[in-house]
């Protein structure tokens, strides 16, 4: 009878140390705590702000990042999900994404950035064997372009 407590005991306590994970994917975006690559915290309208500053600027791009959501890229090489936060115009002309990965209690955004533009896919950006990559479906347009910005400040 000792032994079936014990065993009970511990297996109730291994049970207790199993965390759940979070699914960001149904989480509202507003709810979640955001840093910046260097460990900052930072708010989602500071980083709408400088995304469109770094595509309007760096990238040349006329366009405003006005949706944002977070996803699941499976890698097409190695079939990992890579949870990512993905920004796109209203008519989806233009994406930017950045990899997550989990951050005190909330997510980090990777030093590196992609933009997609001139794709005529909905989701046009996606992982290869963990490298960023642009595609269109559509043969019509041949000019799918990616822009891939490493950030060091």
């Amino acid at each position: 009878m000792k032994n079936l407590i014990c065993v009970s005991i511990i297996f109730l306590t291994v049970l207790s140390c199993n965390t759940l994970k979070t699914d960001y994917t149904k989480s509202e975006i507003n709810s979640i705590s955001l840093y910046n690559f260097n460990d900052k915290p930072i708010s989602i309208e500071n980083l709408v702000e400088e995304w469109n500053k770094r595509i309007q600027v760096s990238e040349e791009i006329n366009a405003t990042i006005e949706n944002l959501e977070i996803v699941n890229i499976i890698d097409n090489q190695t079939n990992k999900k890579t949870l990512v936060l993905l920004g796109s115009t209203n008519r989806n002309s233009v994406k930017t994404a950045s990899k997550l990965t989990e951050f005190k209690k909330g997510l980090k955004l990777s030093d590196i950035t992609v933009t997609c533009k001139n794709c005529a896919d909905e989701l046009n950006i996606k992982l290869n064997d963990g490298n960023w990559g642009c595609f269109s479906n559509k043969e019509e347009t041949n000019s799918c372009t990616k822009i891939e910005t490493l950030r060091t400040e």
